[in-house]
């Protein structure tokens, strides 16, 4: 068994593929919405929340396929924006519940427009052909992956 590594060993790496291409997605996302003062992964948290308020932190990561953390962080931001509430949720005290404030709901309907530009914005980005070749088809959105599970297109 060798125990020297060829460099042409990570050629063509499908992690760093599929992370170089969520980046330049994510690029593409946050330059469309910078006039809304949010983010996409702001934007994915308070569309979440309108559909399925009250939600847990917990609940909000699992669902986004993110880090509890990360979702608490932009949680946070949120709230000190007065787009979101939060309170300990009654029957768990450990838990606390998200909602959108009435302000929340008119930033995310102003985000729409922005957010409906992005992935053509990132089809066509000069350099970043690998996250045009990887994007779903405009009408088949990504359905958040069980954990363990494969990512598929959710069903319409």
């Amino acid at each position: 068994m060798s125990t020297t590594t060829d460099p042409e060993d990570y050629v063509g790496c499908l992690a760093g593929h599929l992370r170089a291409a969520a980046r330049a997605v994510t690029r593409a996302y946050d330059t469309a919405l910078r006039p809304t003062g949010l983010r996409i992964t702001q934007v994915a948290v308070l569309a979440h929340v309108a559909r399925h308020q009250p939600v847990t932190v917990t609940e909000l990561g699992r669902a986004l396929s993110s880090e509890r953390s990360a979702v608490a962080r932009d949680v946070t931001l949120l709230q000190d924006a007065g787009l979101v509430t939060v309170r300990v949720k009654a029957d768990d005290r450990r838990a606390r519940e998200v909602r959108l404030t009435p302000d929340g709901g008119r930033r995310l309907r102003a985000a729409a427009p922005a957010s409906r530009a992005a992935p053509r914005a990132a089809r066509r980005a000069p350099g970043d052909a690998p996250a045009a070749a990887l994007l779903p088809p405009p009408a088949a959105p990504v359905a958040a992956p069980a954990p363990g599970g494969p990512v598929a297109a959710a069903p319409p």
